[in-house]
């Protein structure tokens, strides 16, 4: 395994003496053994949000504000503070790359080639993924998802917030999967796609522009799962909301 936290320590360090303007945080470079090789990268964070872009180079770059400044606090009578590990870190073990937010941190910004998969969970944080060629895991507890022109499959899931998703195109190997308690889904798939399709929501509605043969109509039983195909039908395709709107569209 090996183990980057000692050049995000490093980096913090160096902003720390370059002034009070300093507001870049630590930069973390994990380069490719083998171009090739699809990675994996995993994000595991609580209150910090986390946004995904692409770029044509191969390295995985993770970059983080770091965490918030605490208030100074009176060290009571004969006591000294214990302080828990509050760096980023970032280890790789084969072709798979795990990130770990710091407690109380920053946004966690992460740059990658175009073809990796990535599991990124969130408590209290919006997730946001731009233009990956892979498998997307997003979930959040207390925030939105937004996961935009990909190209492979997503399963993507929050339980107080919206999920708004573009995809150019799916992998007809594996299921899709939208799922909200309190929020809306907003999704928009390739026009040619052939699916299967499950609708639910408890209170809300459902609305689509593709020709959906779907059993029973697009009239949604209060708090049931109406089902149907698209283009005939293929990929696993859910879209689970209990107080929301479902909207599928097609490009």
């Amino acid at each position: 395994m090996k183990r980057y936290l000692g050049l995000a320590a490093l980096i913090l360090t160096v902003a720390a003496t370059a002034g009070a303007q300093e507001t870049s945080g630590p930069r973390v470079v994990v380069p490719s053994s083998n171009a090739s090789q699809p990675r994996l990268v995993k994000v595991t964070t609580v209150n910090a949000s986390i946004s995904v872009h692409t770029h044509t180079g191969t390295e995985v770059i993770v970059e983080s504000e770091g965490g918030r400044n605490r208030r100074p606090e009176r060290t009571p009578e004969g006591l000294h503070r214990i302080d828990l590990p509050r760096d980023m870190t970032v280890t790789q073990e084969g072709d798979v790359i795990n990130v770990k937010g710091p407690i109380n941190g920053g946004p966690i910004s992460l740059t990658v080639p175009v073809n990796v998969s990535l599991q990124l969970k969130s408590v209290s944080g919006s997730i946001h993924v731009d233009g990956v060629h892979g498998e997307v895991d997003a979930s959040t507890t207390n925030a939105s998802v937004e996961v935009t022109n990909v190209s492979g499959t997503i399963v993507a899931d929050t339980t107080n917030g919206s999920i708004r998703a573009s995809m150019d195109q799916v992998d007809a190997s594996k299921p899709i999967s939208f799922s909200s308690v309190n929020g809306s889904i907003h999704v928009t798939l390739p026009s040619t796609l052939k699916a299967n399709v499950k609708v639910r929501t408890m209170n809300g509605s459902a609305w689509s522009d593709f020709e959906m043969k779907m059993n029973g109509g697009l009239n949604l039983p209060r708090g049931g799962a109406i089902t149907g195909t698209i283009n005939g039908g293929g990929v696993e395709a859910s879209f689970t909301t209990l107080n929301g709107r479902i909207e599928i569209r097609k490009k």
